[in-house]
């Protein structure tokens, strides 16, 4: 292998991509930090965020006369896809991306890893070619190389063992479902890829639509639906057993909706999932929601407040009777902030009783009634059995109609702490809401303590996020002052955001706490927008000025500000 004289440094430096102090700095860290001895420059380089991955593919590209390929760039040929062993790709953190003839072309992250490339020539019986790329982006090429040629081979050994045929696929599906047990059924392998996959890139959402000549499959990320994969029709029916299986659903029964629970367990963590089961033209469609909060514990300076509106929650939590409302879109994080409200006062002395439909998160501690009409264990029907059970805390899953209203209403003037939901999209209007299930405006004024509007945003994600100037429009409607100096970020698209420049979600609120004045105009019946003035006026922070805060702090972007705020305009 030729290599150039100049070390990475040099080459880093020569680039203009570091300079000699930064260099000398991590050269003193590589001699003298614990963290950091043994440690390449290049690695130390890329840990501290002076340079990006890239960078130091094209410096080697430069020092070993090695290409640097950009995987983002590359639609891998399906029939590498087998060539190298999983286990060996990823040790060696290397991804086949051409063959041809008896040259095999390989993106190597280490292309000084000469063991692993000869351990590839042998496994393939083929000449290695090596090429340089970033190791997150090989990483991100082998789950999607390795992971979806998984569940792709499970369908294909169930088809082959049933026969090619959707009519043989179907002969007892639900007894195939039944009876398999442990994970070496290939239909098993199938569905547990799918959620693990769900589960590893923080789907809220798992979508199994059957259509006429393909089964599809969507997840939902960041509110967006992207596609895993379709496969053949044929799978249907036993996928859709499989999972009403493990929902503890009746199998047989395909005419009306169901609805089930699944407890999954993967990396030492607990996952819940909610199913949703519909009848459909071709096949049951199945929707599974992850309820289990990913990648976030539940502490009130997790959901996003701004600092205003965070003292303003604590002040509500912290009371001792009254109605807490959280109101918002289906999906928008209304159950979470519910959850976490639980989680700050939950303590022995406090006796806290929720009702839902359905348990959404399991809460040790909390005593959680699962709601069951066809047996009359109604919201409201609940509701009354809980004031007989000496509860300092309810909490209702939704305020659904007068009855449940009436009733919560009465157990927040009687000295209960009452916290809900309910579906509208500002604070102000659930106001409205309240008077029209039959709530009297004086009731609704002595029983409700505070309003917590919600949304959630696109996070930008910091990885790739680009900086820029916003244009005269742009200043206009985000009312920033043609003088003042600022930078606002757009979305880009990387390797860790799978190229949708955004990586999760912020929620971003109205809090509308009833002051005096509030209470006053309830009780006067004053209109929606005059209640909305009143509250601004009070101190409650629109939702449309908390997403300008978050666009000029570099968390969203001006897309989502324009996106989230039109329709309240």
């Amino acid at each position: 292998m030729r290599v150039s004289n100049l070390k990475i440094g040099q080459i880093l430096i020569n680039e203009g991509d570091i300079t000699e102090e930064q260099l000398d700095e991590v050269l003193q860290m590589q001699r003298n930090d614990d963290e950091y001895k043994g440690k390449r420059v290049a690695d130390i380089l890329i840990a501290r965020k002076i340079v990006t991955e890239q960078q130091v593919c094209k410096a080697l590209e430069k020092q070993l006369l090695i290409p640097y390929v950009d995987l983002d760039e590359l639609q891998l040929p399906e029939e590498v896809g087998n060539m190298i062993p999983e286990e060996m790709a990823t040790n060696h953190q290397v991804v086949p991306i051409e063959k041809e003839g008896r040259f095999l072309t390989v993106a190597i992250a280490d292309p000084l890893n000469y063991q692993g490339l000869k351990d590839i020539s042998i496994a393939t019986k083929m000449k290695v070619k090596a090429v340089i790329a970033e190791p997150s982006k090989i990483n991100s090429k082998l789950r999607e190389l390795y992971a979806a040629q998984k569940a792709l081979d499970d369908a294909k050994e169930f088809l082959e063992s049933k026969g090619s045929t959707k009519t043989q696929a179907q002969l007892d599906a639900e007894e195939a479902a039944k009876s398999a047990n442990g994970d070496d059924q290939p239909i098993i392998r199938f569905v547990n890829n799918m959620i693990e996959e769900a589960i590893r890139t923080k789907t809220s959402d798992i979508h199994i639509e059957p259509m006429e000549k393909m089964l599809l499959i969507r997840f939902r990320i960041d509110g967006h639906l992207q596609e895993y994969m379709r496969t053949d029709p044929a799978l249907i029916p036993s996928v859709t057993s499989r999972i009403k299986f493990i929902g503890n659903m009746n199998i047989a029964e395909k005419r009306i909706p169901q609805d089930g629970r699944i407890n999954y367990r993967v990396g030492g963590k607990e996952i819940d999932f909610r199913i949703s089961v519909l009848p459909s033209l071709f096949g049951e469609k199945i929707v599974m929601r992850i309820t289990t909060s990913l990648g976030m514990e539940l502490k009130k300076e997790n959901i996003g407040f701004l600092p205003e509106n965070l003292k303003k929650f604590d002040h509500l939590i912290k009371s001792n009777r009254g109605i807490i409302l959280v109101t918002g879109a289906t999906g928008s994080g209304k159950s979470t902030t519910l959850y976490t409200a639980l989680h700050e006062v939950m303590s022995e002395d406090i006796n806290i009783i929720t009702v839902e439909d359905p348990v959404e998160m399991i809460c040790p501690g909390i005593t959680q009634v699962q709601t069951n009409e066809k047996a009359g264990l109604t919201f409201a029907a609940a509701l009354r059995s809980i004031l007989r059970q000496d509860p300092d805390i309810i909490m209702l899953g939704e305020i659904r109609d007068g009855e449940t209203a009436g009733i919560a209403v009465q157990a927040a003037i009687t000295g209960h702490l009452v916290l809900s939901t309910l579906h509208t999209y500002d604070a102000p209007s659930s106001v409205a809401r309240l008077v029209d299930m039959g709530i009297e405006p004086y009731m609704v004024s002595s029983a409700l303590l505070g309003i917590i509007a919600q949304k959630l945003a696109r996070r930008l994600c910091v990885e790739c996020k680009e900086a820029y100037s916003p244009d005269e429009n742009e200043r206009i409607s985000l009312n920033i002052p043609k003088d003042q100096e600022i930078t606002l970020y757009r979305k880009c698209g990387c390797d860790k955001c799978n190229k949708k420049g955004y990586r999760g979600r912020i929620a971003v609120h109205e809090v509308m706490m009833l002051t005096t004045t509030l209470k006053r105009a309830i009780t006067e019946g004053k209109s929606t927008d005059e209640l909305r003035d009143l509250a601004i006026a009070e101190g409650m922070i629109p939702m449309k000025e908390n997403v300008r805060r978050d666009v000029l702090a570099g968390l969203t972007s001006y897309e989502e500000f324009i996106d989230m705020t039109i329709s309240n305009d």
